[in-house]
């Protein structure tokens, strides 16, 4: 939208009205715009035109260069008072008017000049214009320019206009300027509010609009057929996955938004499937339950007493039941109360924290936490006593365990007395303790698997996913340890390859492998878990509703009926059973509840929206090439990230290696190695410069 110098036709007629207009600063207050630029104004064609017109009038500098706005900005006040009274003064001339709202929306570039003008009442000229046929396009454009650029809070204003806007759509079906338009703004104001974690960025907004009709308005629309469809569908994606997590009922209230982000789940395009998937995965997030933490003794001990039912009996058989999880843990929990016994009565802390550190990394309930109680022979009063020991809870037996192997010093006992110490910390769920003792411990034996255990759970993907992969090529390791750092990795590269294919890369670029390869690295994790782990054990749920999530995002060929899925459905099927027998009814966890959402929509989903990915596919083929998904690249990529990633303080060295046969081939992809600001902690493949912070000290997580 250019300022003086640029009107083409109208030139010669500009230079005579400019030099006249700029020899007073100010309109005469007994006229409107001069005649010659009214009867311009009246006969030119097209908008552009027309602004350029004002603009000479008005003598503002060019609207379309930095220098210009800056200029606007220092003399803000007298050039919107010209303009406003010429507005005021032509409220029956709709092209005036319209005019006048395209040169504030491209002074909305600048976010002062934005702020500035929203105070003045911007939006109450844009609106008007919606129901002027002349002027619609106009104004839907000037709303699309400032809700681009603008920021939250006016963003959040556009907002309440929603449902004004979704009538507009709906009234106008075969005017497909007004359903581009209306969409995008739509996705740029209502993402605005519904942005944020444990609430919407504006509860009171979204509370005033009504998302069902937002959501129905603006599916039904992109279901037609269009000549430019892009942008929409694009913009579209944006809304319903952003909206669901603060906007769930309406999802619920309106299913087919739900059919919609299960759809895209089978883009061709990797950003669009995992926008998708992470808005299916928010959509319950509230609703969602926590997942089982401990075991519940009295529950586990009547199962036993009750028996595996036959046909769970059969699969623990097959794997063999000296591995299952219910083996290990009855046998472990019988030795421990055993070892508990003996040391109330001889008082070995020694021997105690031994056996402990044989059964901690045996299963993941070893340690009970119970008490000793005794009888009072008198009285027959029973109280917990703590049998002259310096702990009355079991589970505070493990420091002083700890504490006796050291006194000991005999160094092949080290690790048992770390595993003790770092074991406690997990059970007072003290993992930031837990994660900085096995990072020292690493140091002093890089093969000991359970110390990349403990790290593995750490809230940072980052550093639980490197933690992982490393501890699975050591050499000290046990299955109960193995099967946790697996369903760990599962968890932490699934979790990376979703948060980084949402920030929408470039296909080809450095993200966009990355987190390709996480997603990969996740669904091979997750099929080796479910092929080896204990059938019993409590994860294999977990797990299975990655698998069968990361199933749908990358595998080539579905049926619509998913029979592809009936192996991992029927494992899913069985993990519940086993927990059900233990006495757990299966937590309705929010990765349990996208899964089971997937599955349930999955066929009217494809029945309903294939038809508008494919098209969104088509286009995107044709406007760029994207790059051939090598699994061996990716493999070699994530191998890289994996060996050079480092700490800058060594508290990893460089020959703390885990136990391999060979190592991964290295190759010189700078963009597999993630860093994290110091500042906002942040991790990113690309991360040079943190935005909150001018020089940003630059570090490996791990």
């Amino acid at each position: 939208m250019p300022g003086p110098g640029s009107r083409g036709k109208v030139k010669s007629k500009g230079n005579k009205a400019k030099s006249s207009a700029a020899s007073s600063s100010t309109i005469k207050a007994s006229s409107d715009v001069d005649e010659v630029y009214i009867t311009e104004i009246d006969n030119a064609e097209g908008w552009n035109v027309i602004v350029n017109i004002l603009c000479h009038y008005f003598a503002l500098p060019d609207l379309t260069t930095r220098s210009g706005l800056k200029k606007v900005h220092a003399n803000f006040n007298a050039i919107y008072a010209r303009i406003d009274k010429v507005y005021e003064k032509n409220l029956n001339n709709e092209k005036i008017r319209g005019a006048i709202v395209g040169i504030f929306a491209k002074m909305c570039v600048d976010s002062i000049l934005r702020n500035k003008l929203f105070e003045k009442g911007i939006l109450e000229k844009i609106m008007p214009l919606l129901d002027i046929d002349e002027t619609r396009h106009l104004a839907l454009r000037a709303l699309s320019t400032i809700t681009h650029h603008g920021g939250s809070k006016i963003r959040m204003e556009i907002a309440r206009k929603g449902n004004v806007l979704s009538k507009l759509i709906r009234d106008l079906p075969d005017d497909e300027k007004v359903a581009d338009l209306g969409i995008a703004v739509l996705a740029h104001s209502v993402s605005a509010v519904v942005e944020g974690d444990a609430k919407p960025a504006n509860p009171a907004v979204l509370k005033s609009v009504d998302m069902v009709d937002i959501l129905k308005t603006v599916l039904e629309t992109i279901k037609r057929p269009h000549s430019r469809p892009r942008s929409m569908i694009e913009h579209a994606v944006e809304l319903v996955s952003m909206s669901s997590l603060h906007a769930a009922s309406a999802f619920k209230a309106y299913p087919p938004a739900i059919n919609f982000l299960v759809a895209g789940l089978r883009s061709t395009d990797w950003v669009t499937r995992c926008t998708c998937l992470g808005g299916l995965i928010r959509l319950y997030r509230i609703e969602a339950e926590d997942d089982q933490r401990q075991l519940d003794p009295h529950r586990f001990m009547a199962a036993i007493q009750r028996g595996v039912p036959p046909h769970l009996n059969d699969i623990l058989m097959d794997y063999g039941p000296m591995r299952s999880e219910v083996f290990l843990t009855l046998s472990c929990t019988a030795e421990f109360q055993k070892a508990m016994m003996s040391c109330a009565q001889n008082h070995d802390l020694y021997a105690l924290g031994l056996k402990q550190a044989e059964l901690i990394v045996k299963t993941e309930f070893s340690i009970a936490d119970g008490m000793f109680e005794v009888e009072d022979p008198m009285t027959g009063r029973r109280s917990f006593d703590d049998m002259g020991l310096p702990f009355k809870m079991w589970s505070d037996s493990l420091p002083h365990c700890a504490r006796a192997i050291r006194k000991m010093n005999k160094p092949r006992e080290e690790d048992m007395a770390d595993i003790l110490d770092i074991k406690y910390f997990i059970m007072k769920q003290r993992i930031p303790d837990a994660i900085s003792l096995a990072k020292k411990c690493i140091q002093r034996n890089p093969e000991q698997a359970y110390f990349y255990y403990a790290i593995t759970l750490s809230a940072d993907n980052v550093q639980g996913l490197r933690a992982a992969k490393k501890g699975l090529k050591c050499t000290m390791i046990t299955p109960f340890v193995k099967y946790q750092m697996m369903q760990r990795a599962v968890q932490h590269a699934g979790d990376m390859g979703v948060k980084l294919l949402q920030e929408m890369p470039e296909a080809g670029e450095k993200k966009w492998e990355e987190g390709i390869a996480f997603l990969m690295s996740a669904l091979d994790d997750a099929k080796a878990y479910v092929d080896g782990a204990p059938p019993d054990n409590r994860h294999m749920k977990n797990v299975g509703y990655w698998f069968v999530l990361l199933i749908i995002l990358v595998k080539e060929d579905l049926s619509p009926d998913l029979r592809e899925l009936k192996g991992p459905l029927e494992r899913l099927k069985i993990a519940d059973q086993f927990s059900e027998y233990m006495g757990v009814v299966p937590p309705k966890t929010n990765l349990r509840l996208a899964q089971q959402s997937a599955v349930k929509h999955y066929p009217a989903a494809i029945k309903e929206f294939s038809h508008v990915y494919a098209e969104l596919d088509r286009i995107k083929a044709k406007t760029q090439s994207a790059p051939i998904v090598d699994p061996e690249k990716l493999e070699d990529d994530l191998a890289t990230w994996l060996e050079d990633m480092r700490l800058d303080d060594g508290t990893l060295e460089e020959t703390a290696r885990c136990g391999s046969a060979s190592e991964h081939p290295k190759i010189n992809y700078d963009h597999v190695t993630l860093y994290r600001c110091s500042w906002c902690g942040n991790p990113s493949a690309v991360l040079r410069k943190c935005e909150a912070l001018a020089l940003c000290e630059i570090r490996a997580p791990f």
